[in-house]
């Protein structure tokens, strides 16, 4: 299932994701959160992200285990997202690993 946050466009073509976030001088990460028994994981619970923005969502949603994978926006460095989602996922339940997509241009 794809879905994107009402305040944002999904856009299906991730070099068009780079391209616009460049042009905005943002940064472009992914993040990945998974829940296997913390607290419910769906669209709405990315909405208080710590430092980021969600532009794009997709869920995976199984008998046990609930996985996103979120293309975001953000100005702070990638650790400093990263520490700050940690920290966020942890208080869950939930584990994240974030990745870089596209640099300020």
């Amino acid at each position: 299932m794809e879905a994107a946050l009402p305040a944002r466009h999904s856009l299906g073509d991730g070099q068009a994701t780079v391209a616009r976030f460049r042009m905005r001088n943002q940064r472009v990460s992914v993040a990945v959160i998974l829940s296997v028994g913390g607290a419910v994981l769906d669209l709405d619970a990315l909405r208080d992200l710590p430092g980021a923005t969600v532009v794009r969502a997709e869920v995976a949603a199984g008998e046990r285990a609930v996985c996103v994978s979120a293309t975001l926006e953000h100005e702070c460095e990638l650790g400093e997202l990263g520490a700050a989602m940690r920290a966020w996922a942890g208080a869950r339940g939930w584990v994240v690993a974030v990745a870089p997509l596209a640099r300020p241009g």
